[in-house]
């Protein structure tokens, strides 16, 4: 199979089983979340930010290029600075909750929205934001 023929999420889950892990047994390894874990594997995620690459590469005992090769590569060159700033305003909108009129700025379509919970190097709790797209590759990370 060449990597055109399997998406990311089928890759990892191959990868997974190859080593006989769980999906929560890999979150564990990978120390990453199972709710991240099942993102990737369920197709929400199509691009990882490098920190989440390089901790399941080491969950999956392969090398990060190994996954980032399966990413959906999203070019967005149109209205680059109407991009951006649509995501300063997503993320100001995803911090206080807003979320329900944000649409893709690409396709227009609804997107899905994630508040996630980390702890930093000294345990204070930080918020992260992701957004998808529902229908396009479009991600605010």
């Amino acid at each position: 199979m060449t990597h055109n023929d399997i998406s990311l999420a089928m890759f990892i889950i191959q990868a997974r089983e190859k080593i006989g892990l769980s999906s929560s047994l890999l979150a564990k390894r990978s120390n990453l979340t199972e709710e991240e874990i099942l993102d990737i594997e369920s197709g929400k995620e199509l691009f990882l930010s490098s920190t989440v690459r390089q901790k399941l590469a080491k969950g999956l005992k392969i090398n990060p290029s190994e996954i980032k090769s399966y990413e959906k590569n999203v070019e967005i060159t149109f209205g680059s600075e109407n991009i951006k700033e649509f995501e300063d305003i997503a993320k100001i909108k995803m911090m206080a909750g807003e979320t329900e009129y944000l649409r893709c700025p690409v396709c227009g379509s609804e997107m899905n929205f994630k508040k996630i919970k980390r702890y930093d190097l000294e345990d204070n709790i930080v918020y992260d934001y992701k957004a998808s797209c529902k229908k396009c590759p479009y991600q605010i990370t």
